[in-house]
Parts: structure tokens; C-alpha cells; sequence
């Protein structure tokens, strides 16, 4: 799965012109996080088809950062999160991104060290 990470203005419509034009082409957003740093927008989103994904950006002239992204099933009980990140932590990997997945339960990560994480994980 891949993650595009990047920058927008921050006023009303910015995103919602690219969900439309994600929309227009049938592109499904599994995962999105977005927040206000200072006074710009950082969104990072996950879709069902990055290769239209990354179209729709370059045609929005969006320049945007791709990073494989892992999608993981969590347990919905309190301490669920601290674990995972723990184990990242103790193994040395860098955690990017992470944020909730459009299906409940899933959690979306982006890391420094992917080949390890999968190791780790048991991801195949």
C-alpha cells in the first residue's frame, strides 16, 4: 500500500478539491490524517489504486512524498497502540506516520525501516 504525504493551503475547499478529483476517478481513500502546522496543511492519505492516486496529485499540481505504508489490525482494547509503538521503539524504527484506516480497527503506519518492520510484524 502506499501513503501520499503532502502540503496544502490552509483555507476552505483545499481538500475537497482533491477528494473530488480523487472521486471522479474512482479512487477509494482507505486512510487520511490532515492537520493545521503552522500555516499550512499536512495531509497524508492511503487510496485503493495509487497509480490513479498519483495522477489525480500530479494533475491537482500536488507535489507529494510516496512511502510504502502498512496497514495493521489492532486489538480495540486500551494499551493496543502503546504496544505496537513500544516494539517499534525498542527495535529502533522510526515511526513516520500513523493514523486510523477507514475500516475499524486498522491502523496505518509509515516507518523508517519497512523490510524490518515487516520482520518484526510477521508481515508478509
Amino acid at each position: 500500500m502506499k501513503e501520499f504525504s503532502f502540503t496544502i493551503g490552509n483555507c476552505p475547499g483545499s481538500l475537497v478539491e482533491i477528494a473530488e478529483a480523487l472521486g471522479k476517478e474512482h479512487v477509494n481513500i482507505e486512510g487520511i490524517a490532515g492537520a493545521t502546522v503552522l500555516e499550512e496543511g499536512v495531509v497524508c492519505l492511503v487510496t485503493d489504486n495509487p497509480g490513479k492516486a498519483r495522477k489525480v496529485l500530479r494533475d491537482a499540481g500536488v507535489d507529494y512524498e510516496e512511502n510504502e505504508a502498512l496497514v495493521l489490525d489492532l486489538t480495540n482494547r486500551p494499551g493496543e497502540l502503546a504496544t505496537l509503538l513500544g516494539r517499534m521503539s525498542r527495535e529502533k524504527i522510526n515511526v513516520l506516520s500513523v493514523y486510523a484506516a477507514v475500516e475499524k480497527n486498522q491502523v496505518i503506519l509509515t516507518v523508517d525501516q519497512v523490510e524490518r518492520t515487516k520482520e518484526i510484524l510477521r508481515i508478509a
